[in-house]
């Protein structure tokens, strides 16, 4: 049985920036690695150019890559059509490429305190709303080891705080062990 890893949007920016072959940090054998489709949807979403003029597209090349190389799957609820908001991403998935919510994510979803992180937030660049990718992503941990750099205040570090299997990817943490290593070791927990 391999360990399932599910990889936020700003993580993708961290492992290219300290160009991480997840092939060989995290080998197919060990490791099933997943994106939510939310993430998928922030992906689709990054600009060639960012807002400080740098050139984008080295790193959508990276992540494009390490998606095929990887086998990466793309994790979906299932839903119809009709509960994708309106003018937004499709984020709900038909018959065969969705899965039902589980209990422990239905439970998730609905506290009051995720609810808060994610239920009026506007509209991003991606057309998701605020948190609703984090959200989807610190809903996965209790069954996922999560790859994030996101540590501030919301619906991840929340996720964390009830037990989920979060790591916040750091320079420092890297100096420590290898990726692979830590992974393991969280999956532990």
């Amino acid at each position: 049985m391999t360990i399932p890893v599910q990889i936020d949007s700003n993580a993708w920016n961290f492992l290219f920036d300290h160009a991480i072959d997840i092939n060989l940090e995290l080998p197919q054998d060990e490791f099933t690695l997943f994106i939510t489709r939310e993430v998928e949807i922030e992906i689709c979403a990054i600009p060639d150019e960012g807002k400080d003029r740098t050139d984008k597209r080295p790193l959508k090349q990276y992540i494009q890559d390490s998606l095929a190389r990887n086998q990466v799957r793309t994790s979906a609820r299932f839903g119809f059509a009709e509960a994708n908001p309106v003018g937004g991403p499709a984020v709900y998935a038909g018959f065969g490429q969705g899965t039902f919510q589980s209990d422990k994510e239905r439970a998730w979803y609905s506290q009051e305190i995720v609810r808060n992180y994610s239920i009026g937030k506007s509209k991003k660049g991606s057309g998701l709303s605020g948190n609703q990718a984090d959200t989807a992503v610190a809903a996965t941990s209790f069954d996922c080891v999560v790859l994030t750099c996101d540590k501030r205040a919301g619906p991840i570090g929340e996720a964390l705080r009830q037990g989920g299997r979060v790591i916040f990817l750091t320079d420092a943490l890297l100096k420590i062990n290898s990726l692979g290593q830590i992974v393991r070791s969280a999956a532990k927990q």
